[in-house]
């Protein structure tokens, strides 16, 4: 595991385990161990995608490999960003909701968390197979 993923990896185990306020710590460390590990599952995707491109692909243009590497840096940076937001949004929990619409609630958010990194990662993808003699597009900031 890179440096990078290392940091989002503890970045994101942080706000999430002080995001998701549920009462029973083990609900909470649930959620947090499955959010960390749905994000490990990503950068891993996204690591191997990229692999993958550079295998099929070895440009000879210099040009066109510096533009690539930087291209996947900066997808692993979009991708570190996505994760660090799933970690602070779910801390809309409200005080009144009871035990099961927080379960219910930590559900949905795990859920969206897992829908938005997989539709980066399609875009990622998208992007990595730009056509070889082109410059990759500069990414795209998702809100």
């Amino acid at each position: 595991m890179d440096l990078a993923a290392v940091i989002s990896f503890i970045g994101g185990a942080a706000l999430a385990a002080a995001a998701w306020g549920a009462d029973d710590p083990g609900a909470r460390a649930l959620q947090q161990h499955q959010l960390q590990r749905q994000q490990q599952q990503d950068a891993l995707q996204l690591r191997m995608q990229q692999q993958q491109r550079s295998v099929q692909e070895s440009p000879a243009d210099p040009r066109r490999q510096q533009a690539v590497e930087q291209l996947q840096i900066n997808q692993q940076q979009q991708q570190q960003e996505l994760h660090y937001r799933q970690g602070i949004e779910p801390a809309s929990a409200q005080p009144f909701e009871g035990e099961g619409s927080r379960g219910a609630k930590a559900q949905m958010e795990l859920d969206r968390a897992q829908q938005q990194s997989q539709q980066q990662l399609r875009r990622f993808e998208s992007e990595l197979q730009a056509k070889p003699g082109a410059a990759p597009d500069l990414p795209r900031k998702m809100d």
